[in-house]
Order: C-alpha cells, then structure tokens, then sequence
C-alpha cells in the first residue's frame, strides 16, 4: 500500500480509530511512518503532561477589567471644553472653540490609550515568554516513560563467532524500541552501518534504520516480532542507493521467539 496520510498516522498514534486493513502490515515495514506515529504519540504524551500548565486562549482575547477602567478613569480626568455662554445682546457672539484646542484633546486622549495599552501589550508579551519557557521546560525535563526488557540477543561475528555486542527488545507505553549496543566500534570503510531485522523463515528482513555509533534504538512495532522478525542483523553498506542488504553482515543474534 502506498504511504498513509497524516490524518491516519495521527489515527493510529491516538488509537481513536481502527485503521485499514493493512495499516501495520506497512508501519511494520515503513521506517519512516513508524518514526511519524512514534514522533506523534510522544507528542501527545508531553501535551498531557503539560496541558495544566498553558493558560488557556480565551483568557487572552480582551484586556482585564482593571484596564478598562483605568481608560474611562482618564477621560473622566480630561478638562471638557467649556461650553459658551449666553452672550448680551448688543455683544458679539461668542467665539468658537479653537480647532486647536479640540485637536490637542483628540491627540492627547489617543496617547492617553496608547500608554495604557503599553501596559496591557507588555503583559501580554510576558505571558508569551512564560508559556514559552514552561513548555520548553516540560520538553527538556520530559521524564521517560517506564519501560520493561521483554528480550535479549547476543550479536556475535559470522566467522569467529565473536561476542561484539547485544540487542534488547524494550517495551513502553510509548511502544516498542529495539536498542542495539556493540562492545567496539564497527568500521562502515566507505559506507555505514545498517541494522536489520531478519524473519526466521530466512526469506524475508526489514531495515530499521542506521548506525551511526555503538549504540542506537529503533521503534519497531511488535507485529514484525509476532511475524518472525526476530533476527538481528548489523551490515556494511555501501553508498549506491540500493535498499537491499549488501550480503556484509557484520554482527548477528537471534531474539526468543514472543509468546
């Protein structure tokens, strides 16, 4: 099947509905969708973790009472223009109010607001850095969630049988991790490391992603370890745009078959 759109992803990672037919089979061999429903559902782990701390956006749509007031307290304060009086009869009638004088009330009311809006806008800039700074708080402190081992391989040479290293099967409400960790640092020559997930029928593997140092996890989704993915496979690849294996495989092990 082709690639899932995000609506669905964000369907599966939420688990608010049954996907299609087929949906796993493809997450079980798409590194990259699976990397995009991993990515969402930490995602969503954080924003309830966090969701107490972020002040609502209702909260933010008109000024407190206590601004409004301070502007009808300023108008209330401005001089009216006095009104002319009844004028005697054999004297001219009064004159008008300047155009100046109405002008500057005009203006000086306008900077009156502007300043009380100073107040209002620097308020509502901190609350932005506060909300910024906590929510980049919960992403840096984001705690783990609690994970359980549920198998274990040893990854030995092809020739020697040489133990280099080891492979583990993680599980968490987060999902399924495999974390991969070898005892010395395995030369890709001019190309990199790939780690693979073999099926015991011998037939048929997976890439679940690159090795960039001794250590690395890959989510996988527990479907590939039911249909028989269960070994692990480290080879040398070369740079030719080619995604099969290149047949230099490096370290592997078998995990136990999951009951």
């Amino acid at each position: 099947m082709s690639h899932p759109d995000d609506e669905l992803l964000a369907d599966v990672a939420l688990d608010v509905d049954k996907p299609p037919p087929g949906t796993h089979e493809h997450l079980g061999e798409c590194l990259e969708c699976r990397r995009a429903v991993d990515q969402l559902r930490r995602t969503t782990v954080l924003l309830s973790q966090g969701s107490a701390t972020i002040p609502s956006p209702a909260a933010w749509q008109s000024p407190p009472p206590h601004v409004w007031q301070r502007v009808a307290a300023a108008i209330a304060d401005r001089d009216p223009v006095p009104a002319p009086g009844p004028a005697p009869s054999p004297a001219p009638a009064p004159a008008p109010v300047p155009a100046h004088r109405a002008e500057v009330t005009r203006l000086d009311l306008t900077a009156s607001r502007r300043r009380q809006g100073w107040p209002w806008a620097a308020g509502l800039a901190a609350a932005g850095l506060a909300v910024g700074l906590l929510t980049g708080r919960a992403l840096w402190n984001e705690t783990p969630p609690p994970s359980t081992t549920v198998a274990r391989a040893e990854l030995d040479t092809l020739d020697m049988k040489a133990r280099l290293g080891e492979a583990a099967v993680v599980r968490s409400d987060a999902g399924v991790n495999l974390q991969v960790a070898t005892t010395t640092t395995l030369d890709p020559r001019d190309g990199y490391l790939e780690v693979w997930l073999i099926n015991s029928d011998g037939k048929r593997m997976v890439s679940v992603g690159v090795l960039d140092t001794q250590s690395g996890t890959f989510p996988i989704s527990q479907s590939l370890l039911d249909q028989g993915y269960l070994v692990v496979d480290i080879s040398r690849e070369p740079f030719d745009e080619q995604p099969e294996h290149s047949g230099d495989s490096l370290l592997r092990g078998a995990l136990p078959a999951q009951t």
